[in-house]
């Protein structure tokens, strides 16, 4: 893992353009997920188990609010929307997502680095 006071935290935490080549968990209460940044504004995400449990591949639209904090959003293959305000300064994500079936999950996690390979903008 990646120590959150390492230099690619502060790269990271500073940057106006969400950064390509980041890997980080999420451990939230109703599951866990892994986020990748690709090339050309795609992400993976993997949730290995549970009832949300799924591999796919979006397109997403990150917005900077400020250094380090970015508001993105992408929609699911099943129709789910997602929507983060991901701090990297603060280290935490806050995430709203609506369910295909009109469910709606409010959900906060630290954000544990795992990769960066220093890539910038998407």
């Amino acid at each position: 893992m990646i120590s959150d006071r390492s230099g690619t935290h502060e790269l990271i935490s500073t940057a106006t353009e969400y950064p390509v080549g980041v890997t980080f968990e999420l451990d939230f209460d109703q599951f866990s997920v892994k986020l990748s940044s690709l090339p050309g504004s795609e992400l993976l995400f993997v949730i290995a188990e549970g009832p949300f449990a799924k591999t796919e591949r979006v397109r997403f639209d990150a917005v900077n609010l400020r250094p380090g904090v970015f508001l993105v959003s992408w929609k699911e293959a099943s129709g789910a929307t997602v929507v983060h305000v991901e701090d990297f300064d603060e280290m935490v994500v806050h995430s709203y997502a609506t369910l295909p079936d009109g469910a709606f999950l409010t959900m906060r996690a630290p954000i544990h680095m795992t990769n960066f390979d220093g890539g910038s903008a998407t």
